[in-house]
């Protein structure tokens, strides 16, 4: 699943860059504010529309930009070759294209491009609202469950369609969109319980090999009572529905609940554990993608050293290793990147002031006798 090629501009401080790229690993390294994130940041921005650093675009148009391009070739074991073109304008206005024709949807650049994100605000992810985990479980079946996309969209809205009706007080409509509602509603419930009961596995497996110390349990909560029918819980909620005017229940209140001896792993996890447990969910997803669908997905890892130690960043980069498929990290040390991991198929990037250079290229792999973290 590499990308192969890379062109950006109009992004932070980034000067214009064309780069080849490695379909193993590609290390970043720089300084704080040289523009080495800003490259994950533009991958970020192809792949999802948006950027994993700001909610705003304005923050990511460098000063004296009024356009935002992004170009990447990728090369696909079972979609074969593409290219994706962004072009975001100061004002707003954007155009995505597949192979010169332009797509409707983001959704058609996110298929191409299965992005996973590992930096210090995935945190969130644990500490973070109940959406941050929804997102999580929902990118693991958007990814293979191809038909997960229109049924998330029809639920979308009939919740739209529901919560207008309780802000009208229209009572008497209720139950022509409560059949609605609550059919899509459970058809994106068994989706999300389906793709859980398959990941669960995946994570501990993944969660013993970054650290056998850490154990924690995952819990999906409906978004309404469990031991209840959804209609059931829709028709005892109707009056405080009416009042509120919105929805209280259902898929869109839906929650992964991540705890340590029944506790939120955020509040009894050390900040190294959280961001290994955060790890430990990325990569399972990633693996899970793999064999389900035969493709790999793609690793963003900003800032490595941080919050992991030395044996905690080569077991991770020993996961990513085996499932052979592409990955960006960065670090503001070369050393904490290269004596980690060196594998055969890998280039060095340096980023300074905004300029991106290559400056080492298939590095020879190290073996687990060399390391030393390996007993």
């Amino acid at each position: 699943m590499p990308i192969r090629q890379l062109k950006i501009s109009g992004v932070r401080n980034l000067q214009p860059l064309d780069l080849t790229l490695q379909p193993g690993v590609n290390f970043i390294y720089g300084d704080n504010g040289s523009g080495k994130t800003s490259i994950l940041e533009a991958i970020v921005l192809m792949a999802a529309g948006k950027s994993f650093r700001t909610s705003q675009l304005k923050h990511v148009l460098a000063h004296d930009a009024d356009r935002i391009e992004i170009q990447m070739d990728i090369d696909d074991e079972s979609l074969g070759h593409c290219q994706l073109d962004s072009l975001r304008l100061k004002g707003g206005d954007h155009l995505l294209k597949l192979n010169g024709s332009v797509l409707t949807s983001q959704a058609e650049a996110a298929h191409w491009l299965p992005v996973q994100v590992i930096d210090p605000t995935t945190f969130k992810l644990l500490s973070g609202s109940p959406e941050e985990r929804r997102q999580f479980i929902d990118w693991g079946v958007f990814h293979v469950e191809h038909s997960f996309m229109e049924q998330w969209k029809t639920f979308r809205k009939q919740l739209k369609q529901r919560n207008s009706v309780l802000k009208q007080k229209e009572a008497e409509w209720l139950p022509v969109w409560n059949k609605g509602f609550v059919e899509s509603a459970l058809v994106i419930d068994q989706h999300r319980r389906d793709y859980l009961k398959r990941f669960k596995p995946e994570f501990m497996r993944i969660l013993k090999a970054l650290d056998e110390s850490v154990d924690v349990s995952l819990a999906y909560y409906p978004g309404w009572d469990k031991d209840s029918a959804l209609q059931d819980v829709l028709d005892k909620q109707q009056e405080r529905d009416m009042v509120l005017g919105y929805t209280q229940s259902g898929p869109h209140r839906a929650e992964l609940r991540i705890k340590v001896d029944k506790q939120p792993a955020a509040e009894i996890l050390s900040r190294g554990q959280q961001k290994t447990v955060v790890a430990a969910l990325k990569i399972a997803q990633g693996a899970l993608f793999q064999q389900e669908s035969g493709r790999r997905t793609i690793y963003l890892v900003d800032d490595l050293a941080s919050e992991l130690d030395e044996k905690h960043r080569f077991a991770l980069c020993k996961l990513l290793e085996d499932l052979k498929c592409q990955v960006f990290i960065t670090s503001i040390d070369k050393d904490k990147l290269t004596d980690i991991w060196q594998p055969v198929a890998s280039t060095v990037f340096h980023v300074e002031h905004g300029r991106i250079e290559d400056v080492a290229q298939e590095i020879q792999g190290v073996t687990q006798e060399q390391s030393p973290v390996t007993d």
